[in-house]
């Protein structure tokens, strides 16, 4: 175990059971989540990956609208 990551245990190990186990929980859904996605890409190529990002940002920008515009900047 990292140093970080024991420090956020200590850290935790000092809140009410119920925030633990709030954050255990999350924890959990983080870590099933990767797995997901790992499984879910496994075997792709860089190549089909970076295809796949250039594709995902270009929707990204078609859908988007800029802060300023909001803000009136």
């Amino acid at each position: 175990m990292t140093t970080l990551l024991e420090k956020a245990v200590k850290k935790l190990g000092d809140l009410p059971k119920k925030l633990q186990n709030n954050y255990a929980s999350i924890i959990f859904e983080e870590l099933d989540n990767e797995a997901r996605w790992d499984k879910l890409f496994f075997g792709t190529s860089s190549k089909k990956i970076k295809k796949m990002e250039k594709i995902a940002r270009s929707e990204i920008k078609k859908k988007t609208n800029p802060l300023g515009q909001f803000l009136k900047i």
